[in-house]
């Protein structure tokens, strides 16, 4: 599973249409083939700052929505709201089990005891 965080940080004065924008894409999204989440949040230390959570169910399906026509249009648009950086994390998630020994085996097919978003950070 791949999960992408990422944060936008809107112009004040034009949010209120930005957010419209970017519920318009998350509605899309939700409906690609490999779309297992597509979160948009407000920050609460920041309420000019759009958090985006999205889960996809492989590199692949996230290859594809980058690619599709509504995420150009978005791409298009939304340079024009942003106030600051846009920041955009991509975390790579496989299900992590014990054998019989301790030892830890991945498969992509188990529920996850653990999970990893990162060489030094896992999740249990």
């Amino acid at each position: 599973m791949i999960i992408v965080k990422g944060t936008i940080p809107l112009d004040r004065e034009d949010r209120e249409e930005a957010v419209a924008l970017i519920r318009e894409m998350a509605d899309s999204s939700r409906r690609e083939s490999g779309c297992l989440a597509y979160e948009v949040y407000l920050s609460v230390e920041d309420p000019d700052t759009v958090v985006l959570w999205q889960q996809w169910s492989s590199l692949e399906a996230l290859e594809n929505h980058f690619a599709s026509d509504h995420v150009d249009a978005f791409l298009d648009v939304i340079p024009d709201y942003i106030d600051g950086q846009v920041i955009s994390e991509r975390f790579d998630v496989r299900a992590e089990s014990s054998d019989a020994t301790g030892g830890d085996v991945r498969d992509e097919s188990a529920e996850p005891s653990r999970v990893h978003l990162a060489d030094n950070v896992v999740v249990h």
